[in-house]
Formats: C-alpha cells, structure tokens, sequence
C-alpha cells in the first residue's frame, strides 16, 4: 500500500486521524524540551519512534474490522476516566511522583477511543499513548533510572567473565579494580547514551522478523539483556586490549571505537535471538 492510498483511506476515517493528531502533538511537545546541546539526537530518534507506534496504529484502524462500542465497552471507558479522576487528585511533585499526571493523559487517550471505536482500537493506542505521553516527557528520567542497574549488572557479569579467563580482578559497585587499574563503569559506558537508538532499530528489526504479535513482544525483552551483554564484551575487550596495549585503549578513539563494537555486539546478539526464535518457535 502506498502512502497516497494510505492517506485516502486515513481521510475516511476522521477519528482515526483524530487519535494520530492527538498523539502526535502530544509527542512533538514532549520532545521540544529535548531539543538542546547533547540531547537533539534523542529527540529525534524518539519522535520518529512514536512516528513509527502512530503509523501502525493507524493501520491497524484502517484495516480492522470496526464496529460500535458495546455497552460494557462503555462502561469500561467511564471507569477509566473515573481512575483518571483519581490519578489527577494525587498531588504531582517530582519524579516518580508526577508520573501520575502522564498516566492521566493515558488512560483519557485509550478511554476516548475505547468509547467511540471499541476495544480493538483502544488496545492499539495503548502503546503509541503510553510512548507519548509517559515515556517522551520522561525521558531523561527514565534514563537515569535505568543507568545504574544497567552498570551494574554489566560489571558483574564482565568481572564473572574475567575471573573464568584466569584474569585477577575485583569489582566494587560499578568499579573494576585490576592489578595497577581502576576501570569505573560510568553512565556514558552503560549503554544508556544508546538506548534510544537501539530502541528503534530494534523495534524495525522486530517487525521484520516475526509475524505474531506474542514473538514481537518476547523478542523485543530481551532488548535490555542484549545491552547487557554487549556492555559486558565491551569491558572484556577492553581490560583484554589494556594488558596489549596499555592505558592507551581507556581514552580517546579506542574508548570511542569499544563504545561502537558495544553497540555491534549488543545488536548482533539480538539479531541471534531473534532468528533462533523464527527458526524454532514459529
């Protein structure tokens, strides 16, 4: 189908579109403030994701079968906005906290279209709502929250991998302590700065390679133990090319270029994932 007949049929369903707008300018607000020095880039990479959620929504709209909402559908709604009701009367301060307003925009989105194009649709929105609303204007928080665990769990896991290589090293937090160096693990060598990006190319990825919605959704989990891992190889490398070459390969092009090889590994380990499970479990 082309975009041309896409639009056409678009035009032939006004809340479709209605619901596309609504959360487009929602999504293009939360990302404005991201527009600044060192953050442009996320920005971007999250409107075009919420781009990517809204197109398939729309979609999905176009092409299911549609019909009045039922009774106990509109019901449902009724006790959505109820709950929103409720979620707005919880005092907003900082985050999580203010969290509770971002859930409101929510479920007033999936209440609307469950109200007026039935359950379907509302399960559709769900994600594109749950996208521009809660995760866009949050981003950075989001970001921060995922950080340590993310450092963490990579430094473990890479210490673990040392230790079976016969190499002596300690870990402290997210700190490696090797004979006559400390390599801390900080935020930009989590795999954060990447998450955005991997989120995406990932997300293309998961339509690509699987049909069922049930695939879609447990091969797009193991995003995070993917960026585990390749963070985890990364740090390997490195201590690996530091007892090579010196403390050369902890500063510039080298840290740059492993920061890039994490992002390979992580993606390449994805893929794997991905076509053990279209060759096993389709």
């Amino acid at each position: 189908m082309t975009i041309k007949t896409f639009y056409f049929r678009l035009l032939k369903h006004p809340l479709g579109a209605l619901y596309g707008t609504l959360l487009g300018g929602i999504a293009f607000f939360a990302a404005v403030p991201m527009f600044v020095p060192g953050m442009w880039d996320a920005a971007l990479v999250d409107l075009v994701m919420a781009g990517i959620l809204i197109a398939l929504m729309l979609k999905n709209f176009i092409f299911t079968f549609r019909r009045p909402a039922v009774f106990p559908e509109k019901c449902t709604a009724w006790g959505m906005l109820l709950c929103a009701n409720l979620l707005a009367l919880i005092p907003a301060h900082d985050f999580p906290g203010s969290l509770s307003t971002a859930f409101v925009f929510t479920l007033l989105i999936c209440a609307f279209v469950l109200y007026f194009s039935g359950r379907s649709m509302a399960a559709y929105s769900a994600i594109p709502a749950v996208w521009c609303c809660v995760f866009m204007p949050y981003h950075e928080e989001f970001m921060l929250l995922l950080s340590f665990p993310l450092r963490l769990s990579a430094t473990v896991l890479s210490a673990g991998i040392l230790k079976i290589c016969g190499i002596g090293v300690v870990y402290s937090g997210t700190t490696l302590s090797l004979p006559g160096v400390e390599i801390a693990i900080t935020d930009a060598c989590s795999g954060i700065n990447q998450l955005d990006a991997f989120l995406l190319i990932a997300f293309i990825a998961i339509q690509m390679l699987h049909k069922k919605i049930l695939w879609k959704i447990l091969h797009f989990a193991f995003i995070i133990p993917a960026i585990i891992i390749g963070n985890s190889l990364r740090i390997v490398l490195t201590v690996f090319l530091y007892h090579l070459l010196g403390e050369t390969v902890l500063q510039g092009g080298w840290h740059i270029a492993l920061g890039y090889v994490q992002i390979i590994f992580a993606f390449a380990i994805f893929l794997v994932i991905g076509k053990i499970f279209s060759e096993f479990f389709s």
